[in-house]
């Protein structure tokens, strides 16, 4: 894990609807200053499973190259080199939030870096802000002091070179663009990313199709695949809880560690078609677990799957139309005894 390239660029605004204020360098930032901490959290901040995934396109066509693309393949073929790339693109964020509906945009530090992460290479940019701090000299003397805001990551991106050149996803954005429709707009636009918005809730759905699959091969009955589904269920959580990526190697490790391979060919093939990375849907996410409920000498508990199919909850109450096998012919013994004592 470290960065190999890293180069600040300024666009920012003081008010709205004031001129574009550009500085820009014509030279990296030296990687030395950077230190072990700081470079951990630089890429660190593209590891929170609750980003956006996606890939390069223009109006939802991924075979359309956006400029931002564009200048990335003039970067990788040496036609041009990291410094006036990113200034390109820093340009290009100027022009964007130069637009009348966006004056109100007020820009900040765009810091481009290049790394290299679990065997891939990687561009990242995010855009950061200065924020108010209080300084300490060696004397301890206090003074006001202006500092970049690292413990939050607003505005960013990082893309997956290797993934994109090789051709191995179409997975290889992520992203995080506030919570505003404008600012997620204008951030997609530079870039030219566009979501999967499917994606967390096709991916949490093939899991768990995957991990009831291979249970059935292994001959377990229906709770101890629920077992298993209530695993994945809790690790996945932590996960998130941690902000770690979701890998498939790791839910493979944690439900199935006795079989993990056997398990990542069945979640890998055609049918269930999963990579590396998941996104996770919550909605999704908490079909996993049964609903259950015990009161009144009442215990009920079925899989989350079939509310709406073929359980159904109408004005406080819910509706079988189907029931297991062994409690209807206990229901009908019970009514037929009754009917004999009678």
């Amino acid at each position: 894990m470290a960065i190999k390239n890293v180069i600040l660029h300024e666009i920012t605004r003081n008010n709205d609807g004031d001129p574009i204020i550009k500085n820009l360098r014509d030279e990296e930032n030296s990687t030395e200053g950077l230190g072990n901490k700081l470079t951990e959290q630089l890429i660190e901040l593209f590891s929170q499973s609750t980003l956006n995934i996606g890939e390069f396109g223009v109006d939802g066509d991924a075979t359309l190259e956006p400029a931002f693309e564009q200048q990335l393949k003039r970067l990788q073929s040496h036609e041009t080199n990291f410094v006036e790339t990113t200034k390109a693109m820093a340009e290009r964020f100027a022009d964007i939030i130069s637009e009348p509906k966006l004056q109100s945009v007020k820009g900040g530090i765009l810091a481009f870096y290049k790394y290299e992460y679990r065997e891939n290479t990687l561009l990242a940019i995010t855009i950061l802000n200065r924020i108010d701090g209080i300084n300490a000299s060696k004397n301890l003397d206090l003074s006001s002091a202006t500092i970049i805001d690292l413990n939050r990551l607003h505005l960013g991106a990082s893309i997956n070179l290797t993934e994109w050149e090789e051709g191995l996803s179409s997975r290889y954005i992520k992203f995080k663009t506030g919570r505003s429709v404008e600012m997620r707009d204008y951030f997609e636009s530079f870039i030219g990313c566009q979501r999967d918005k499917q994606a967390a809730s096709r991916e949490t759905t093939a899991l768990k199709s995957a991990i009831k699959s291979y249970s059935s091969e292994l001959g377990l009955d229906s709770d101890a695949t629920q077992s298993k589904l209530d695993c994945a269920h809790s690790f996945i959580q932590e996960q998130q809880k941690a902000g770690n990526e979701v890998l498939l190697t790791h839910i493979a490790n944690a439900v199935f560690p006795d079989s993990t391979d056997d398990f990542l060919v069945i979640a890998r093939n055609d049918e269930h078609q999963l990579s590396e990375q998941i996104a996770i849907s919550s909605a999704e996410l908490k079909r996993y677990v049964r609903l259950s409920g015990r009161g009144k000498g009442i215990s009920i508990s079925f899989d989350n799957d079939l509310l709406g199919k073929t359980v159904e909850y109408e004005d406080g109450q819910l509706i079988f139309s189907e029931i297991p096998e062994t409690l209807k012919q206990s229901i009908l013994d019970l009514q037929r005894e009754a009917k004999d004592n009678n």
